[in-house]
């Protein structure tokens, strides 16, 4: 939408001479030329009728060259031109409106910008049947769309400017977006892929960090968008929280694919239902998540809070809330009762993801069998006397994958 309406800013300001407007004699000379009666304008090769629309071909030698590429052109030839006007000569300002909580103008949806972006733009107070609010700010770069430079050129030659527009509704000095200002994007309008999130158009997310961190929706090519990021245009800061190991965290929304991986090991606390506290720091080792600097969030105020260590410092000590119940039996508590009362010895590789080795090994009750390799920080209480050491490295042990027959389900094994 920066480009939104360029044209009509270069046409206004190339006003060609014509009788002065105020004298209430007769309508100025616009850029288009004299103003068209509804007749002659009928008389024209209709366009724009695909779109709905209400606008007729002009002849390509009246339709200054500066805006010839900016408009469509007509099969029988010339520019495709709003009705609106060519009535009026293009000599007056559109009508105002709202867009997106700020300042807009009504502009026709024959002009191809405005067609482009109408599954964006709301009519709003303009009273034309093809008409849409444009925004004067582009509420994606906040930028100017060019669109309400309209309302202080488009004027007859010899009258004073327009007055500029009112300030929109979003004070532009603070970075989150004014809670009484109306959705930059109304969330309803979209369609749902989670409770607080929408699909939205990929070409409207232009922030590749973004992106990265957005999931797709069904159709595999919107991006699934939390809904506080649409109303806000992204111009917001998340909800301060207590998250794991008492790091200071962020409330954000389960919609995100990393959120939703971790959402049984978060705590909501805080949060809604929809939400859950992500950290600041990985109480693993300390380093950001990136949870805490987005949009307008000015970073975390308080330092890591990382696990304590066990096991020689091969582990760490983590809350039981923040460990799946089916893998709490296999580790132990003991080296962990005075740092963090309550938590468990869970090795560094299972707190990574890994990596768990391949290995051999042989011993007396399994014989000769293959598997992964796990440290020997996890209780692996009386079938651990059955597991060699095999292959791997000190402190670890050679866990099979299949037993009997059956699968183990160790970790690193392929399920």
């Amino acid at each position: 939408m920066t480009r939104l309406l360029g044209f009509l800013v270069v046409v206004t300001a190339a006003c060609t001479a014509g009788v002065d407007g105020a004298s209430g004699d007769e309508p100025c000379e616009g850029p288009l030329g004299k103003p068209m009666s509804l007749s002659n304008i009928n008389a024209m090769t209709a366009c724009c009728l695909a779109q709905g629309g209400q606008a007729h071909c002009l002849d390509a030698g009246k339709v200054p060259a500066e805006i010839q590429p900016l408009v469509a052109t007509c099969q029988s030839g010339g520019y495709c031109i709003p009705d609106g006007f060519l009535q009026t000569g293009a000599a007056e300002p559109p009508a105002t409106c709202t867009a997106f909580g700020g300042q807009g103008v009504c502009l026709s949806k024959c002009i191809p910008q405005v067609s482009e972006n109408e599954g964006l733009l709301r009519a709003d107070t303009c009273t034309g049947a093809d008409e849409l609010c444009v925004p004067c700010i582009n509420p994606l770069d906040g930028k100017p769309t060019g669109a309400c430079e309209l309302l202080t050129l488009a004027a007859c030659v010899g009258d004073a400017p327009a007055t500029p527009p009112s300030n929109a509704c979003d004070d532009p000095s603070t970075c989150n977006y004014e809670e009484n200002c109306a959705p930059v994007i109304d969330p309803e309008t979209l369609t749902a892929c989670a409770p607080d999130a929408h699909c939205v158009d990929a070409a409207l997310v232009t922030d590749p960090a973004q992106i990265a961190q957005l999931g797709k929706c069904a159709d595999g090519v919107k991006l699934c968008v939390p809904d506080a990021f649409i109303r806000t245009g992204g111009k917001f800061t998340p909800k301060t929280c207590n998250s794991i190991n008492g790091n200071e965290g962020r409330c954000l929304s389960r919609a995100l694919p990393d959120v939703k991986a971790q959402e049984g090991l978060l705590p909501q606390d805080t949060c809604t239902a929809n939400e859950r506290c992500t950290p600041c720091f990985s109480p693993i080792d300390g380093t950001s998540t990136g949870a805490c600097n987005l949009s307008c969030d000015t970073g975390p105020t308080q330092p890591a809070v990382p696990f304590a260590q066990c096991c020689s410092g091969r582990a760490k000590c983590v809350p039981t809330s923040a460990i799946p119940d089916d893998q709490e039996d296999k580790l132990g508590k003991k080296e962990c009762k005075d740092s963090t009362p309550g938590a468990l010895c869970v090795p560094n590789e299972l707190l990574a993801g890994g990596p768990f080795p391949t290995c051999n090994a042989n011993s007396l009750i399994l014989g000769s069998y293959s598997g992964v390799c796990l440290s020997d920080c996890l209780e692996f209480g009386i079938q651990g006397v059955a597991l060699a050491r095999g292959n791997c490295q000190n402190h670890y042990k050679c866990a099979p994958c299949v037993q009997n027959g059956q699968p183990t389900g160790a970790p690193g094994c392929p399920q």
